[in-house]
């Protein structure tokens, strides 16, 4: 399909323009007036958002399968102009040109709406760049992105990873496959901080790594000194890894998942420090069978589990499911030791979050102190105006006495 390049007008409903006056990025298909809109918009094409009363709110890319009509790009604009897409992925670029993120080999390039480019992710990962389109409005500027990314995102290689959800939310086909250069062999080698990982990015989860925790990570590395680390839901052993590298004096990691389990094995022995006797134990099970069976304590415990709230609707039963893993975490916890508990949904709120660990604490009969919050770092941006895209929280506790 061609790239679209007219700029056709989408009319909201009285009182609908409130959100995009305050900077969020999407119109939803309740607000549209389909009958003052221009007709038969094409999916991908993009349109100027007007209010009811005719004045521009902004322009961005027309999705008529979505709920989301429309994902801006640009605010107020009276002529909008299909090369803010690239002036856009610059100014993201830029960004991590930063001293903040100067000795990072592996880091987040573009964050969605958080770097204003709503449907499109793109991470890299020494020399491979993994890219994510979930608009149609991104897939079918396709080749502009990655002529922009080619040339300025510092990997010889690019990747496309498909988003199977988002294909089917924005009614376009998914695609998997090499954007340009060579793809090494899997699984590839990468550092983060002096931490050695294996990784898979054409078949490991989201775009083959979750980079969005290496501050945890090595927040876990500096508290595992001398301790017994338990790593729940541990993966390919991010954080397992980061407790050995820390000097941990024992580590167990918890993974359902056997292909996983196996590489969390590899990435410990490609970091066992020489000389160091850490005990490493792999277990190879349900997170919730473990807890209920297991009879030992630890020192620092890390609750890291997949998104329990992927819909509103499963906010209930994500919070029922948090508090139970946290609850049965508190019960393995030594005397004086620390929990790390995340929760990676937007639907699930720090504050609700907090709530569900307190609730969890009082159950358990124990006393905690917060003692730090926890978050995405610095190449996942998120955005004022846009807090559905703050997902990841965390909170470091201790037990009380």
């Amino acid at each position: 399909m061609s790239d679209p390049k007219s700029v056709d007008e989408l009319v909201l409903k009285p009182g609908r323009e409130r959100s995009l006056l305050r900077g969020h990025p999407w119109v939803m298909s309740g607000s549209v007036d389909e009958k003052a809109s221009q007709p038969n918009l094409t999916a991908g094409s993009l349109v100027q958002v007007l209010s009811a009363d005719k004045r521009p709110l902004g322009a961005g890319y027309y999705s008529p399968a979505s709920q989301i009509r429309v994902r801006l790009l640009s605010y107020g604009e009276k002529e909008p102009r299909e090369e803010r897409l690239e002036e856009l992925i610059d100014l993201a670029l830029a960004r991590r040109n930063s001293a903040l993120l100067d000795s990072e080999t592996s880091l987040r390039l573009i964050n969605a709406e958080g770097d204003g480019l709503p449907g499109l992710i793109a991470d890299r990962y020494g020399d491979v760049l993994v890219v994510k389109f979930s608009s149609i409005g991104m897939s079918l500027r396709r080749d502009r992105i990655v002529e922009r990314l080619k040339k300025n995102g510092g990997a010889s290689c690019g990747f496309e990873r498909a988003d199977s959800v988002a294909s089917r939310r924005e009614g376009m086909k998914a695609k998997n496959g090499v954007l340009w250069g060579e793809l090494p062999a899997m699984p590839i080698e990468i550092e983060e901080r002096g931490r050695r990982y294996q990784m898979d990015v054409v078949n490991g989860q989201k775009t083959g790594f979750f980079l969005d925790q290496r501050d945890a990570r090595s927040l876990v590395q500096e508290l595992a000194r001398d301790k017994s680390v338990l790593d729940l839901y541990a993966y390919t052993g991010g954080f397992g890894v980061a407790a050995m590298c820390g000097g941990a004096r024992a580590v167990t990691l918890v993974e359902s998942s056997k292909e996983a389990a196996r590489t969390a094995e590899t990435n410990l022995e490609l970091n066992r420090p020489a000389g160091q006797d850490t005990q490493v134990h792999v277990v190879n099970q349900d997170v919730g069978r473990f807890l209920r069976e297991s009879k030992e304590t630890y020192d620092l415990i890390v609750v890291d589990p997949p998104p329990f709230a992927k819909r509103k609707g499963d906010v209930d039963k994500a919070s029922r499911a948090y508090k139970d893993g946290i609850l049965r975490a508190l019960r393995h916890t030594a005397p004086g030791a620390h929990l790390l508990a995340f929760s990676c949904s937007h639907y699930v709120s720090g504050d609700l979050f907090r709530k569900i660990v307190f609730g969890a604490a009082v159950d358990a009969h124990c006393r905690l102190q917060v003692l730090r919050e926890l978050g995405s770092p610095v190449d996942h941006p998120v955005s004022l105006h846009h807090p559905e895209g703050q997902y990841l929280t965390g909170l470091l506790l201790a037990v009380e006495g």
